[in-house]
């Protein structure tokens, strides 16, 4: 990891490179359980690939998928969540706290006026234009990292989240193949053998190929029930409160 913090920056690690390497992981680990020799040429293989621009291509790649991903999403959803999160019809935040947001964006955003609700109601689409103009200021007006760590790991989480679901059949068929693997591994090297002798004087192999098979099996469960839709959606509601919270830190 520490090659890649000279090459990029942790947005791009975290939210485009880390869900690539979380669907590979299966078949690493495996990789390394049952040829050792394999970790020590991993950080070579790392670098190489920085060298000759793979890792950029990867990232370029993820990022692209990811952005097509998500129009397809906020269609389905009716909008994007920081845009649904201000209107008056949405019920994710209390009244309240919805009318403190639009009095401090008002008094922020030159010439900005945000539709009261009848007019929202009677033009959706030109009062969600005026959403997006006060989220597109929200997100340049948090910029800084240090001054609001919430909006930039929640917007991290949520990139990581819409990524990894990019992939997510990717992901499934490399960890069923895996299993796969590691259950051939383990019947042909240690359970054909003359069991459990021969396991107990390789007790540290097998242990390592039982664990790399069972950590295949999670993430065959974790692609195939858990990485979805609304895995993402939660991801970005979590951001868009924390971006539409900026009105309250000023």
């Amino acid at each position: 990891m520490d090659v890649l913090e000279k090459y990029f920056d942790h947005y791009v690690i975290n939210a485009r490179l880390k869900p690539a390497f979380f669907v590979v992981m299966p078949l690493a680990i495996t990789t390394i359980a049952w040829c050792p020799e394999a970790q020590r040429i991993g950080g070579v293989i790392i670098a190489f690939m920085i060298t000759f621009g793979v890792m950029a291509f990867l990232s370029n790649l993820v990022s692209n998928s990811g952005n097509e991903l998500q129009l397809r999403l906020f269609k389905l959803w009716g909008g994007a969540p920081s845009t649904m999160i201000l209107r008056h019809a949405d019920t994710t935040l209390d009244s309240h706290t919805k009318k403190r947001y639009h009095r401090w964006l008002e008094a922020r955003v030159p010439d900005l006026e945000l539709p009261d609700a009848s007019m929202e109601l009677n033009t959706v689409d030109d009062a969600d234009e005026v959403y997006i103009s006060a989220t597109n200021f929200l997100r340049e007006f948090s910029r800084d990292k240090t001054k609001y760590p919430m909006v930039y790991s929640d917007n991290v989480a949520y990139g990581f989240s819409r990524n990894l679901l990019v992939m997510r059949w990717l992901g499934f068929g490399i960890s069923f193949i895996s299993v796969m693997l590691n259950l051939g591994f383990l019947y042909f090297g240690y359970f054909g053998q003359s069991y459990p002798n021969y396991i107990q004087a390789n007790t540290a192999e097998f242990l390592f190929g039982l664990g790399a098979m069972c950590t295949s099996i999670l993430l065959v469960v974790l692609f195939a029930f858990f990485v979805n839709k609304s895995y993402v959606h939660g991801r970005a509601i979590r951001y868009a409160k924390s971006l539409v919270a900026v009105c309250d830190r000023e």
